[in-house]
């Protein structure tokens, strides 16, 4: 899935030898003024994206085209000769360095409390005066936003919805007839990174939370934003308090998450479990 250009700034116009630069690379393999136009999965990649792939093994298997690849010199053997290979020793870390480079968040108004004249908020909607809604957020018809509650920067929430009391929403899409409870985190970064020998480089998480409709979410749990794509929330699940849902996960429609359940990431969970 694309970077959503809701929710992060692409940086345009940046070339295979421009970003090879940036992020010190020791060569460049086939095109070098191929410009990058969006950020994918290296399973996802289709032309003028940008990816990365440790394992040769599974550079071997692809037929990508015309992309822009951050790879080991060991893959660029297997790649189509229309890739732009950026040449690293280690391409999760150089990957990580490219996306604080390439990807930039909107700023959020921290000194900002109330509803944002930039907010979009549908009729009988009931807010809180001590909650604060950002520029960009769509609020759906009848939905309630608790004391306390932040909803950040484009977040999207539907009809019918209860946003209990000092929740928080980032990088979020939410459907209709949510409820979610006090306290709860929806949108933050996973834990993700990368250790070197001078310590752990994060990963950013350039992702979203897309949550369907008639779902319950108790309070206190957190549910992290995806990776590369998006972590999933199916239609119709029930989750207790106290859960963790990781980067890139996905739960099918009309699961149940009982307290206390950690599910880490890129799980996938089916429906009716």
């Amino acid at each position: 899935m694309a970077v959503s250009k809701e929710f992060y700034k692409l940086a345009e116009g940046v070339t295979a030898t421009e970003l090879a630069k940036v992020i010190d690379a020791d060569a460049i393999v086939g095109p070098a003024d191929t410009v990058i136009e969006t950020i994918l999965r290296f399973s996802n990649v289709v032309a003028g994206a940008l990816a990365f792939q440790s394992n040769a093994g599974l550079a071997r298997d692809s037929s990508i085209n015309s992309a822009i690849l951050i790879v080991t010199r060991e893959s660029v053997e297997f790649l189509e000769k229309t890739n732009s290979c950026l040449v690293v020793e280690s391409p999760r870390v150089s990957f990580a360095v490219a996306l604080e480079a390439m990807v930039k968040t909107f700023p959020d108004n921290i000194n900002q409390s109330g509803v944002s004249a930039d907010a979009k908020v549908s009729d009988g909607v009931r807010i809180h005066p001590s909650a604060t809604v950002m520029e960009g957020v769509q609020i759906g018809r009848n939905t309630t936003i608790g004391p306390g509650a932040v909803i950040y920067h484009s977040v999207q929430i539907g009809d019918n919805c209860c946003i209990g009391a000092n929740a928080t929403l980032s990088y979020s899409i939410i459907g209709d007839n949510v409820d979610i409870g006090s306290g709860t985190v929806i949108g933050g970064a996973g834990f993700g990174f990368e250790m070197t020998a001078s310590g752990p480089v994060k990963m950013p998480h350039i992702g979203l939370v897309r949550v369907g409709s008639s779902v319950m979410i108790g309070s206190g749990c957190a549910i992290d934003r995806g990776s590369l794509g998006d972590t999933s929330i199916g239609s119709n699940v029930m989750m207790d308090n106290l859960c963790h849902v990781a980067h890139n996960v996905v739960i099918g429609s009309n699961s149940i998450i009982a307290g206390q359940a950690g599910i880490s990431g890129s799980v996938h969970i089916g429906e009716n479990v």
